[in-house]
């Protein structure tokens, strides 16, 4: 199972989506829960450092330098800074020899960034009576304290939400993965013309099946009008097809045992020809119909291409030069696959036989085979009329004739059966143009599945 398919599937998304979600939850919880710590210790701190420089405003300034290192000496943490200082900001007492130059000297407290502090650090500034500025200041420690564990936390809870729902994802997205693939293996015998295959369901009700369900109604009815337009032209072809024999007989004895004019002679001999033509174009329909079915793919071998193009040439050599037209062949490596031999000799022979028939005069064929990487090509060039662009298409649906046809003689079937064919192998049948005349080139391997 492909990793890049499971990132595609909307669960993995979705699951995806609801960790991020998660996370930046969780952060922002944490980044709240900080924020609100941080303005409670700040004014704690702040309390502390004011109340600090009121008790300590009243001592007189010979003994500050005693109470300083009595207060050091109970600080255990190394939190608390003192300092005495002169008017002109010369140190005189404490641990702190260096009076911050923005120190603001009112009393209020005010963020402490000197370096050497821990960030977050708050002090005050008060202006004794007698003239000194008296430093009080508290370090941040608790509040770094807080922010490592809030941090901490925030790093462990936000990766552990990414790859949870990461592997969550992955996990909850094989099972809607394996029933997608099961329905892509389900539904190739569909795209190979087996209507009567239809989507696996789990019975658990959810959309896949509810898509299921929908694309199996559909293949149910298209299945059945499929069939009843078939059935149609099927039946239609087998009920006529009776007595447009018995028809041709009754022509035939009138022709053989009564003697007529040279005019009526004419006649019966034409009525003859169409109906021929009509037996052939409802030989032709059931023909199709017979291959459609997929009722040869039990006939499937190992076919040596190049000996059979050989052969379609040799048969068709006598008719070319019959009308004037070259037939050459030109065979590469000997290549075989595994196909049924009958349908493919019928197909190259329609093939060869329409470059035969709209190829004028003095023209030239071409029946060349080729291999490619993936493997055995066959192409048919000749130096006709050729297919315009637009009727490319058209020309291989039944009955359709393009304009270059003109009044050459023909039903419109003879591709028809060709891409019938070509459909049961799932080899790939395309026009072009060989500039000038007709290009038709048979892929002769199973063309790409849906996957």
């Amino acid at each position: 199972m492909q990793r890049l398919e499971i990132w595609r599937t909307t669960t993995f998304r979705l699951t995806v989506v609801y960790g991020m979600a998660f996370a930046i939850g969780v952060v922002a919880v944490l980044g709240l829960t900080y924020a609100s710590a941080v303005v409670f210790i700040t004014g704690q701190m702040n309390e502390i450092v004011v109340g600090q420089a009121r008790g300590l405003h009243d001592v007189p300034p010979a003994e500050l330098a005693a109470t300083f290192r009595q207060l050091e000496a109970q600080d255990i943490r190394h939190v608390y800074y003192f300092g005495l200082f002169r008017r002109d900001g010369g140190w005189i007492a404490g641990n702190v020899h260096h009076l911050p130059p923005d120190a603001p000297a009112d009393g209020r407290p005010w963020e402490l960034r000197q370096p050497g502090y821990q960030p977050g650090a708050r002090a005050v500034v008060e202006r004794l009576p007698s003239g000194e500025l008296l430093f009080v200041g508290f370090d941040a420690k608790v509040l770094s304290g807080v922010r490592v564990i809030i941090l901490t936390a925030l790093l462990w809870s936000g990766g552990l939400s990414i790859v949870l729902g990461l592997a969550v994802g992955a996990v909850l997205s094989l099972a809607p993965l394996r029933r997608i693939q099961a329905m892509q293996h389900a539904s190739q015998p569909i795209i190979d013309g087996d209507l009567s295959a239809r989507l696996p369901t789990s019975g658990g009700g959810d959309e896949i099946d509810l898509l299921a369900g929908i694309a199996n109604g559909m293949m149910d009815e298209v299945e059945r009008l499929l069939w009843a337009v078939k059935s149609v032209g099927d039946n239609v072809a087998h009920d006529l097809r009776t007595p447009l024999t018995r028809l041709r007989a009754l022509l035939y004895r009138v022709q053989q045992e009564t003697g007529q004019s040279a005019a009526h002679a004419g006649m019966i001999e034409q009525a003859l020809d169409q109906t021929d033509a009509l037996l052939a174009r409802f030989n032709a329909i059931q023909r199709i119909s017979e291959i459609d079915r997929r009722e040869r793919r039990a006939g499937f071998a190992r076919v040596p291409l190049r000996t059979l193009v050989e052969h379609i040439g040799e048969l068709y050599q006598p008719l070319a030069e019959q009308h004037g037209q070259r037939l050459l062949i030109d065979t590469q490596d000997a290549c075989e696959i595994l196909a049924d031999r009958d349908l493919l000799f019928e197909a190259f022979s329609n093939l060869v036989g329409n470059a035969v028939k709209f190829t004028p005069p003095g023209g030239e064929i071409r029946l060349r085979l080729t291999k490619q990487a993936e493997g055995p090509r066959l192409e048919v060039l000749d130096t006709g009329p050729g297919v315009p662009e637009g009727e490319r298409e058209a020309v291989l649906e039944r009955f359709y004739r393009g304009r270059q046809a003109g009044q050459t003689p023909g039903s419109g079937l003879g591709l028809s059966i060709v891409a019938a064919v070509a459909r049961l192998h799932n080899f790939t049948l395309a026009l072009g143009d060989a500039s000038p005349g007709l290009k038709v080139t048979l892929d002769c391997w199973p063309a790409a599945a849906v996957r």
